[in-house]
């Protein structure tokens, strides 16, 4: 029988908690560090200065570390931050205000990313696992086509059709009626290729222990709540238990503990000179 009842959206307080859950079990961070680090960091000219344009900056984490790689090399950084979540924004202030600001100016705006909101040129644009959220992705890729100054650099971070995709697919409709947000890089692959812009494609490998998840405790419902864009506190317990023998079964066990594999996808957009180094 199909379930009549759909969870509600999380508010932007609840997503932020869940969010904060979430952070906590995956390795992804580390590898997105490592990887501007290692991998993108040497890329980026020296020079005197530079404007930088985050998309979907949450609560700061991917914004602070990359602030601080590129002091190493530009003096003056012009950044600014878009995020809908009024609750991130207030986080990610906080965050910066408190670890020492470090750039020549942030502006953090409470809007979403669209055609008619951002204005100028930008060094580097990063849009950081916000193209669920976008209704018009095709739209929100040539925008930030057009924003990136000659020589710029766009930086896309996504997940992959592996992990949190597989459990959305499965259930997102069924748990809150929709499942607009499910994108994986393989839809962005097809629209890069589409829209003949040129790319370069790398795999972060990383993992959720998501066995919070499997035990039900608070930290687990908010989790399955983060997994699923809604309150699951509010689908009936057969459901639950559907959902939660479909993470077990796609999770690896080890030493008792469940580990979901969640590849992360980075893709690296280059304007003019730099494409294809």
């Amino acid at each position: 029988m199909e379930e009549k009842l759909k969870a509600k959206p999380l508010s932007d307080r609840e997503y932020a908690e869940c969010f904060n859950v979430f952070k906590g079990i995956s390795t992804e961070w580390t590898a997105i560090q490592d990887w501007l680090r290692d991998t993108f960091l040497p890329s980026v000219p020296l020079k005197n200065s530079a404007a930088v344009l985050s998309v979907g900056s949450g609560t700061g984490d991917f914004d602070l570390a990359l602030m601080k790689l590129l002091r190493e090399k530009i003096p003056r950084i012009d950044y600014t931050a878009l995020d809908p979540n009024k609750e991130h924004n207030r986080i990610f202030r906080n965050r910066y205000n408190n670890e020492g600001k470090c750039l020549n100016s942030l502006k953090i705006i409470a809007q979403a990313f669209g055609l008619e909101k951002i204005r100028g040129k930008f060094d580097i644009v990063h849009l950081t696992h916000c193209l669920y959220y976008i209704p018009d992705r095709r739209a929100a890729l040539s925008h930030a086509w057009e924003l990136l100054a000659q020589d710029g650099a766009i930086l896309i971070f996504h997940q992959t059709a592996l992990g949190i995709n597989e459990i959305q697919k499965a259930f997102m409709k069924r748990v809150k009626g929709s499942e607009k947000e499910i994108f994986s890089t393989y839809d962005i692959i097809h629209l890069l290729n589409d829209m003949k812009i040129p790319y370069k494609h790398d795999i972060l490998i990383s993992d959720l222990d998501v066995t919070d998840c499997v035990e039900g405790n608070i930290k687990g419902r908010q989790l399955l709540s983060f997994l699923l864009e809604a309150n699951c506190d509010e689908i009936d317990d057969d459901l639950k238990k559907e959902i939660i023998t479909f993470i077990k079964d796609t999770c690896r066990q080890i030493d008792g503990r469940y580990f979901l594999f969640h590849p992360g996808g980075i893709f690296w957009i280059c304007k003019s000179s730099c494409a294809g180094k």
